[in-house]
């Protein structure tokens, strides 16, 4: 038979154009080459348990589905697990702070590929959009203190012993006014037994709305945003003093994996925090931007120097 008929005609018809519709569907499955069949994210904790793990399924969704592969985000409790893991192949990327970047940049175990970039005030009262951000004291809105030199004596709360903004940049900050000097004890500020480590932000600041401290030494956006506080207690307080710069947290990508996954990873999450720049702020304080990851670790590198020799 010379021609085919009709219904089998239709019949082929269809069935190329499923076969290209498949071939078309599978090249946007594979958009990007990785070395890895997944992605593992590894995201320091800073706020309620419940709220990160939310943020963490959406960030996990976001990246997977642009890139192909799964993405697997855990939230490991600190830095140690992290640097084992970007050591061992089994982290990939970590999401932590300037001083953590500073020991796997240190120890060879992981670069900075993007940091945090934030909008705030600085001390003068100046607006600013950057890598970093600033520390602040929080004491009671009925207070007289006007700044950190106002707290001699006084009992006051640090947000933890590894903080960043909750400890190391408050106490360069004093070495700084020269109202402490290197080689001395915080005490001899403060005073004896007038000084708090929290386990966070929260139960640094709780000292203060419970009477206990005067002061306690946190980021700004514990007070300025709603991720750590509720509004009533943002309301009962006020800022006595910011300090910083603060090197704003980072990504850190192991220098195990390949320049391409490297490059591809990068691209996607500037390309997250600009399409959904909700999940971004609720996740990063802010949105991500390109820094030279030498010069973003020189002002806390300089801060651990000097505070290194503190004692309590």
């Amino acid at each position: 038979m010379k021609y085919l008929s009709l219904p089998i005609s239709i019949f082929l018809l269809l069935t190329c154009c499923s076969d290209d519709h498949k071939k078309k569907d599978s090249s946007l499955d594979n958009k990007y080459s990785f070395s890895v069949k997944s992605i593992n994210i590894a995201l320091k904790p800073n706020k309620n348990v419940q709220a990160q793990r939310e943020d963490e399924l959406k960030l996990g969704e976001a990246i997977s589905k642009r890139i192909g592969i799964p993405v697997n985000i855990s939230t490991p409790s600190n830095k140690s697990i992290i640097e084992a893991g970007l050591a061992n192949k089994t982290i990939d990327i970590g999401y932590v702070s300037s001083t953590d970047a500073i020991s796997f940049a240190d120890n060879e175990v992981a670069e900075i590929l993007l940091a945090g970039e934030h909008e705030s005030y600085d001390p003068k009262g100046k607006p600013y959009k950057d890598a970093h951000y600033y520390s602040v004291w929080l004491s009671l809105k009925e207070k007289p203190y006007a700044n950190i030199s106002d707290l001699k004596s006084k009992p006051v709360a640090f947000a933890s012993r590894t903080s960043t903004s909750g400890y190391l940049i408050p106490c360069w900050d004093l070495i700084k006014r020269n109202l402490i000097s290197e080689n001395v004890s915080l005490a001899d500020f403060f005073g004896e037994k007038n000084i708090f480590y929290g386990t966070g932000y929260v139960s640094a600041v709780e000292q203060v709305l419970e009477g206990k401290c005067e002061a306690a030494a946190v980021s700004y956006y514990v007070y300025e945003k709603d991720k750590h506080l509720t509004k009533e207690q943002r309301d009962k307080l006020k800022i006595i003093q910011r300090q910083g710069p603060v090197a704003s947290h980072t990504f850190c990508v192991r220098n195990s994996l390949p320049q391409n996954d490297r490059d591809v990873i990068k691209n996607i999450l500037l390309e997250i925090v600009k399409d959904e720049p909700s999940l971004s702020h609720s996740l990063f304080g802010g949105t991500l931007v390109e820094v030279d990851p030498i010069a973003h670790l020189n002002a806390p590198r300089e801060a651990m120097k000097q505070v290194a020799k503190l004692s309590d």
